[in-house]
């Protein structure tokens, strides 16, 4: 029997878009079985490339996430030294503003982000991509390197502050809630966000 030839490494042959199968495989991956199940690796085997392609492409899976499925320039290592960089009482604050920031970015960002929590809560799914992204690399990440070892749950915690906010304010608006100005947004859910991601419990 002969040997199956092996994959062959780096880019693939022919000017096939790599890149592109590469996204789409991601996307399939992070709407079937959510954000946090999916590795690197498991988008290199639906994609059928060598893993290290992915890496040429997108710097992390929170990058690769946000091209394909929030198709926005987050990057989410930044804003979160960005909120970090900052006095430590105002860390709350500046994570609402960090969060407005990035939903009303140019380009259609409030649309595309829009559209992602309405199909969130339209759909009958068990893994909410969005939220998960949220929780892990943002405002999970803020918790960990403030160090406190329960930074999952403040993550989750402030991602259904923050998402709970955006679906009054955008996908069911709260007349009131969607009039304000952001400044007064972000001083009263920035000292909740304060307690949940700075504060010992």
């Amino acid at each position: 029997m002969a040997d199956t030839p092996a994959k062959p490494r780096g880019r693939r042959p022919g000017g096939a878009d790599t890149r592109g199968v590469i996204c789409r495989a991601a996307l399939a991956l992070f709407s079937s079985i959510g954000y946090d199940k999916v590795s690197l690796r498991a988008i290199a085997r639906e994609a059928d490339v060598d893993p290290a392609l992915i890496h040429h492409y997108f710097s992390s899976k929170s990058d690769l996430f946000a091209e394909v499925v929030l198709d926005l320039p987050l990057d989410a290592e930044r804003l979160v030294a960005d909120v970090l960089s900052g006095p430590r009482d105002r860390i709350g604050p500046a994570a609402v503003a960090a969060f407005l920031a990035a939903y009303d970015a140019p380009d259609g960002a409030r649309e595309r982000f829009t559209a992602m929590l309405r199909w969130a809560v339209a759909q009958d799914v068990t893994q909410r991509p969005l939220s998960e992204f949220m929780s892990k690399e943002v405002f999970g990440a803020i918790a960990e390197r403030l160090g406190h070892s329960d930074f999952k749950l403040r993550g989750q915690l402030a991602v259904s502050l923050v998402l709970g906010m955006a679906l009054s304010r955008y996908v069911l608006p709260v007349p009131t809630l969607a009039s304000i100005e952001d400044r007064v947004i972000i001083e009263s859910l920035g000292r909740a966000m304060q307690q949940l991601l700075v504060e010992e419990w």
